[in-house]
Order: C-alpha cells, then structure tokens, then sequence
C-alpha cells in the first residue's frame, strides 16, 4: 500500500518550464527594478545602450494544469518609463484563489532571472525567495529578499540591503553601505566609504576597509582587520578580534557580553579582556 502510495505521488507530479529573453533600450544613468515572487536576481554590466534579460522559471505542481494556471496568472512583464526599466513577476495576494493554490497547488518554484545593463545604472531588486547579485555597477543598489544570500562585488555607490535568512558578502565596493541580515554571516572584504553591518545570529568579518565602521551581531563573533575610520563593534554572544593599524586613525569602541576581546596594532598586542 505504501509503495503504491509513494508511485501515485510522483505519477501526479508534473514540471512547465518557462524560458524569456527580453531587450529594451536604456541609457547609463537610468534605473532597474526588479520585483518577483521568487527567484535568483542576477545584475551585471552589458552593453551601453540597453538592458537585456534572461528568465527562467520552473514550476512543479500536481497537474500540468494547476502549473500553466499560475504562469498565465503571474507573468513576467518587463516595461520602460523613460529611462527606468522594470521586471515584475508577482501575483496579487488577494482572493480565496491565491491562498487555495500556494497552499495547495505547487511543490516547488524555482526562477532564475539575468540582466546585464549599462554600466552606469542604479538597481531596486526585490524577490521574496532567492539570491541577490549584483557586480561592477557604479550607481545605487537597493536590494531586498524574504530568504536568500546576497553578494556585491565591486559596486561603486551606496547599498541598502536586507535579508530574512541568509548571508551576506561584500567585496570592493566604494559608497555608504547599510547591510542587515536576520541570520546569517556578513563578510566584507576591501572597499571605501561608511559600512554598517547588523546580522542577528552570525559572524561578521571586515578586512582592509577604508571608511568608518560599525558592526552588530545578536550572536557570533567578530573579526575586524585593518579598517581606516572609526570602529564601533558588538555582539552579546561572542569574542572580538581587531587587528588595527598604527596611528589608530579613528575611535575605537568594542564591546560584548560575553566573550574576550583582543586587540593588535601593527601586530602588537595592545590590550585583551574576557568575560
């Protein structure tokens, strides 16, 4: 009875998928958004004159019915408003119909968009479930996922990003970065400008960062390496490591509740304290 069970499941499984390749114009200093129910949103540099996208979504439920239903119901749009050009892919939450097919009707969901844009061009990227990437773009990034890593990498200008559940990495980026994760690490590693980074259960490491920084974790600990600016650091479950250069160029406040915190210049001890 089981086995026959389990080969009734899978005979009722059924999986659409869906490919998009989408080109508009856009120029260098114009935005992005991107707002979908969920999916990998991938964000670099293209040619100079236009933004192209490539999607991928792969929808598994109980019919092949119920799986043609939901991409009728959500497609993916892509349009332009002078020179800011979006991509939606995501279904209103309202009506018995909503609730009754995400409940009921699907098993797996799985998207993939790509999108190269000029060089030169801010970002607004939102997905309620899945990664977020973006790389050697000079402009704003606002980024924000319900569940899913988020990765930047040589970015020049701010970035705002949150995530619900995942990590975060941040690498070379030039700007006033405000980054934030409910659980999980954050890892910055070079750049310049200001960094605030908050996560509340992870590690957080920053090296060779030229710029003010200030760092909070709810649980784990902390490493902070040669950071040019004033360092604020705390966490109220972990140890602290700050290897700081000589002069000291700004004020230095570390704090935890408990943990031991120890502290170099130019590889000297300088002071050590545990609790």
């Amino acid at each position: 009875l089981l086995s026959l069970l389990i080969l009734t499941v899978i005979t009722a499984s059924a999986l659409t998928e869906e490919k998009i390749n989408e080109t508009r114009s856009a120029k260098p200093g114009g935005k992005l958004i991107v707002d979908v129910d969920f999916g990998t949103i991938e964000v670099e540099p293209g040619d100079n004159d236009k933004v192209v996208l490539a999607a991928h979504r792969k929808i598994e439920a109980s019919s092949k019915e119920k799986e043609q239903e939901y991409l009728a119901a959500v497609p993916i749009t892509i349009n332009t408003d002078g020179n800011d050009v979006m991509v939606r892919a995501r279904r209103e939450k309202d009506g018995d119909d909503w609730k009754f097919w995400n409940c009921h009707g699907t098993s797996r969901m799985d998207a993939h968009y790509t999108l190269r844009v000029p060089a030169t061009f801010n970002a607004n990227l939102q997905t309620a479930g899945g990664n977020i990437s973006t790389k050697s773009l000079t402009g704003s990034i606002k980024a924000d996922t319900s569940g899913g890593n988020m990765e930047f990498d040589g970015v020049h200008g701010p970035i705002d990003a949150e995530t619900s559940g995942g990590h975060i990495a941040v690498t070379a980026c030039e700007g006033a970065i405000d980054i934030e994760t409910s659980g999980g690490r954050i890892e910055a590693n070079g750049g310049s400008g200001s960094l605030s980074a908050r996560t509340s259960g992870g590690a957080i490491t920053a090296k060779d960062f030229a710029g003010d920084t200030k760092v909070e974790t709810s649980g784990g600990k902390l490493e902070l390496t040669n950071i040019g600016g004033k360092l604020s650091g705390e966490t109220s479950g972990g140890s602290i490591f700050a290897a700081l250069i000589s002069p000291v160029p700004g004020d230095v406040v570390l704090k935890t509740s408990a943990g031991s915190i120890e502290v170099l210049v130019n590889g000297v001890p300088a002071c050590t304290a545990e609790w």
